[in-house]
């Protein structure tokens, strides 16, 4: 007789957080696909769709899955404000109720994030890091980007690299992302409301940098980015991102101490 497999249960809750604008025809596959993988690493799992002023279906079919059994919470906006407010209404909703040993996950609406790796994200969380970071670069790849995305993308970072300088780290602005929950919530409590301030794609950038400066332990994991999955075209507009991306960095070098807070003076690491 064969064996059912049977998942180990682990402790730790995850709750994901996705940001979602006219992202209808995406929406089947992410959820199913987040569903199967949770049961089959054995977590117990909570999405908070942020439904960020869609004007197609996008809330009516994440009302359908949450009928159907998909533990999820939908956030409404009433238009479009762009990732920023985004994840702050979901980081707000979901450490309401995170206990501190709980995971979250940061995770893009449109398929292309890679969650055949997510286990080993969990993994490298367990061993003490704070933020672990799905990466392209090094070890990982990108398929069916256009070419000039892929020339910005690859500029872009290695600019990042040079002007933060964040050891170990050459991916700086993707959403797909796995966090301890009581790392955010104590940089929640030092930055207060000033934790995400940017409205574009670029708070993920600002996000990572004050988490940095906060001491906090930050390592990757190579991912496969396959534009293929992904129906639609992406909500990313390249020069408004460049303009995005210059302005914070000017904003870092001349107004520094208004976007990063030193860490507390402590003898120890902020754990």
């Amino acid at each position: 007789m064969n064996k059912t497999y049977q998942p180990k249960i682990n402790k730790e809750k995850v709750y994901f957080i996705v940001p979602a604008y006219n992202e209808e025809e995406n929406l089947d596959f992410l959820l199913t696909n987040i569903d199967k993988f949770m049961h089959f690493f054995g977590y117990n799992y909570h999405i908070f769709l942020v439904n960020d002023g869609s004007t197609d279906n996008t809330a009516i079919i994440a009302e359908s899955y949450k009928n159907d059994g998909i533990p999820l919470t939908l956030l409404n906006h009433k238009k479009n404000y762009g990732p920023g407010q985004a994840f702050k209404t979901g980081f707000n909703a979901v450490l309401n109720i995170a206990h501190d040993d709980d995971i979250i996950v940061t995770i893009e609406a449109d398929n292309t994030s890679d969650l055949c790796i997510l286990n080993k994200m969990f993994e490298q969380c367990k061993r003490g890091n704070d933020l672990v970071l799905a990466s392209v670069y090094g070890e990982g790849a990108v398929v069916g980007a256009p070419l000039h995305r892929k020339i910005f993308s690859r500029c872009c970072n290695i600019i990042l690299q040079i002007v933060f300088r964040i050891k170990g780290v050459n991916t700086f602005t993707s959403f797909f992302r796995v966090y301890r929950a009581s790392m955010l919530k104590e940089a929640m409590n030092i930055y207060k409301d000033k934790l995400i301030e940017e409205s574009g794609f670029i708070c993920m950038l600002e996000l990572l940098v004050k988490l940095h400066r906060l001491g906090y332990k930050i390592t990757q994991v190579p991912m496969l980015l396959d534009f293929r999955i992904r129906v639609g075209d992406s909500k990313m507009k390249s020069l408004r991102n460049i303009k995005d991306t210059l302005k914070f960095i000017w904003k870092y070098f001349t107004n520094r101490e208004k976007i990063i807070i030193e860490p507390p003076k402590t003898k120890n690491k902020i754990l």
